[in-house]
């Protein structure tokens, strides 16, 4: 569009059957940038990915077969061949970036490019295809492009794109109301063209899009007749349904995160690359078993990390292989501002400042001694096989492997729409490991010096997996759903070692409705560093559990020793809390969340640190104590026993010396009370 075009007349449109051109370029850029998930592996990395790919699938959807667009008369005449010509520009673009962020503001411009053209306003087209081209000049990031993590109020929907969103009664889980709304918001027209079988295929290939199906408005996913539903949604589409259906609420697709402690990378990026020095050679060294003696046992699938500078996150890191070896792209002698090991399941993790590496050099792991007590073993130890009998706590996570030897999980279920629930209720393919682990602090039935023995061995354990086998976050509507599941199963108690910094009303709705019915619901408060406490712990309906730790229950050098920071209890100088712990005036109780030995997948045992971990020991413990009340438990199952089992459980609660914002009420007691 470089030369000036003349003026539309009255009556000139873009020909809609010349765009099937643009439509399959859209889909084959929205399949090539999918295919990114699969380098880009952190959670917020992914959703910038998805969310795109999505965008771009709406687009194609709603040209293929749409009606022809109408010109806007005087101003420029642009035609259907100069938008085909726009995108091949961009695609020949996106072969070059290289970067993530480079990708999505290339692509962020051609949404909005197509955003213009829809419109059919000449001047506004023109503009726009004006700053496409030069965002496919400069293979840069633009200064609005996200760099760290992703956050929904930063993208900004197109009048054509839909979105997922959550309905929901305006009070409580069902209602008439929601029976009434299944055709409401279904498609007035489905795309016919031979282009569709085409975004059909790409959209079959996308885990956290399969059940869409790209062609929107629709209803996606439905509880129940009268209960919660997924519905893709256009903006239109909202304010239709609002008028419509009032007493329906729309709420946001929002995401939720595991509150393990989240494991400290190197930072991606060139100039972050360049900060390791742009070493030519390889130091090589090996991760080893301590203690062995003679000849050095090899540890495999430990990360090792090297922080050239720790604040910027620079240096190299590497994975050990099955001879213990790790590569890291640094020269032999270069000052360490900080080591950093994670252990395998089995070993403790490394951490050391200030270090210098020589080629070969052995970084020694301690292996786990399960005779040995970590912080939670040291208050809650000792279980008998019967704490906990009679209560049925839901563990929902990111499944609970019942073939470990330590656990006995008597049911459950996968809620995970993207995957149509398949796969059970067992370990998801990644991050499997953080379901089992937290299962096991509450309900392993092990002994040391063999086993793990968890906090109330005998309660009846349920299994709800939300989180997918692709690894990415859970809905808050796959969590209503399991929320909603555990409470007809008759659960006293449901663990939800999950977080988000969204607020959302989906989640809170399905906390409130669990003790309406007798339930309470025991939460994280999440793991940035002091922040404040994240949702769903946030809402005053929520049991929100802290973490604290005690130095003398994990090895001094392991990587546990970069969570101790002040304060310090009033009575223990050992105790401290949790340097990655979210505070706030939110906070009921604190529980052992650094070091927290317990099961995960494969018969084996691994260490963990974050909320994730003190809130299932809270758990545990509530569940040991509701075991000795059972005319609490016999109480039928509405609010007033939900506030008789809380008033047990707070009573239980003893001060550790912190500010409330700390540990709210405090620590639960090691022994029920008779």
């Amino acid at each position: 569009m470089g030369e000036p075009l003349e003026p539309a007349r009255a009556g000139d449109v873009i020909d809609a059957r010349a765009l099937q051109h643009a439509v399959g370029r859209l889909v084959e850029l929205a399949g090539e940038f999918c295919d990114a998930v699969a380098d880009n592996t952190t959670f917020p990395e992914q959703r910038q990915i998805l969310r795109r790919t999505h965008s771009l699938l709406n687009l194609s959807t709603w040209l293929d077969g749409g009606p022809d667009i109408a010109l806007a008369p005087g101003q420029p005449r642009v035609t259907a061949a100069q938008v085909n010509d726009a995108i091949d520009y961009v695609m020949a673009a996106s072969s070059r970036c290289g970067s993530l962020a480079a990708r999505i503001a290339l692509i962020d411009a051609l949404l909005d490019f197509f955003q213009d053209v829809l419109r059919g306003e000449g001047d506004a087209i023109v503009a726009s295809a004006r700053r496409l081209k030069d965002a496919c000049d400069a293979g840069t990031p633009s200064a609005g492009v996200l760099a760290g993590r992703y956050r929904l109020a930063d993208f900004h929907a197109r009048a054509w794109e839909a979105a997922q969103y959550v309905l929901m009664p305006l009070r409580g889980l069902r209602s008439p109301d929601m029976a009434e709304i299944g055709e409401a918001v279904q498609p007035e027209r489905a795309p016919v063209t031979a282009a569709s079988g085409a975004i059909a295929r790409v959209a079959s290939t996308i885990g956290t899009l399969q059940t869409a199906n790209v062609a929107t408005p629709q209803i996606l996913h439905s509880t129940h007749a009268d209960g919660p539903k997924l519905a893709a949604l256009t903006s239109d589409d909202v304010l239709q349904l609002k008028a419509r259906a009032p007493g329906v609420r729309v709420l946001p697709l929002v995401y939720y995160e595991l509150t393990r402690r989240p494991m400290l990378e190197v930072a991606k990026g060139p100039d972050h690359a360049a900060a390791a020095l742009g070493a030519a050679l390889a130091l090589t060294v090996q991760v080893v078993r301590a203690g062995t003696g003679g000849r050095p046992a090899p540890v495999a699938g430990a990360r090792v990390i090297a922080f050239t500078d720790f604040a910027q996150r620079a240096g190299a890191e590497s994975l050990s292989d099955a001879s213990g070896m790790a590569k890291l792209d640094l020269q032999a002698g270069v000052p360490l501002q900080a080591l950093l090991v994670y252990g395998p399941p089995g070993y403790w993790g490394l951490f050391r400042r200030d270090v210098t590496l020589r080629k070969g050099e052995t970084l020694a792991l301690q292996p786990i001694d399960l005779g040995a007590p970590d912080f939670l073993s040291k208050l809650y130890g000792g279980a008998p096989d019967n704490a906990g009998a009679g209560v049925t706590v839901g563990v929902i996570d990111t499944g609970v492997d019942d073939t470990h030897p330590d656990l006995v999980v008597a049911g459950g279920a996968a809620f995970v729409v993207a995957e149509n629930d398949a796969g059970g209720a067992g370990p998801a393919a990644i991050d499997g490991d953080h379901g089992s682990h937290v299962a096991g602090i509450i309900a392993s039935r092990g002994r040391p010096p063999s086993g793990k023995r968890g906090v109330a061995p005998g309660v009846r354990l349920m299994s709800y997996r939300v989180f997918p086998n692709g690894g990415t976050g859970a809905t808050n509507y796959d969590i209503v759903r399991a929320i909603d599941r555990g409470v007809a199963d008759g659960c006293d108690l449901l663990n939800l070692s999950l977080g988000g910094s969204t607020r959302d009303e989906a989640v809170r709705e399905a906390i409130k409705d669990a003790f309406d019915k007798g339930t309470l619901c025991i939460v994280a408060t999440g793991n940035d560093g002091r922040g404040p406490v994240s949702y769903p712990a946030r809402w005053p309906e929520a049991v929100a559990v802290s973490a604290v730790g005690d130095t003398g229950t994990f090895p001094a050098e392991s990587s546990e020793a970069l969570d101790v920071l002040a304060p310090f209890a009033r009575d223990d100088a050992a105790v401290f809390v949790a340097g990655f712990s979210n505070v706030g005036e939110e906070v009921d109780l604190t529980g052992p969340g650094v070091g927290i030995v317990s099961t995960v997948p494969g018969g084996a045992y691994a260490v963990m640190s974050g909320t994730s971990m003190a809130c299932p020991a809270v758990t545990g413990v509530a569940a040991a104590l509701l075991a000795c009340h059972p005319e609490v438990l016999a109480m039928p199952r509405d609010s007033r026993r939900a506030v008789e089992m809380l008033r047990l459980v707070n009573a239980a609660a003893g001060t550790l010396g912190f500010e409330r914002t700390f540990e709210g009420l405090g620590m639960l007691a090691p022994h029920a009370p008779d």
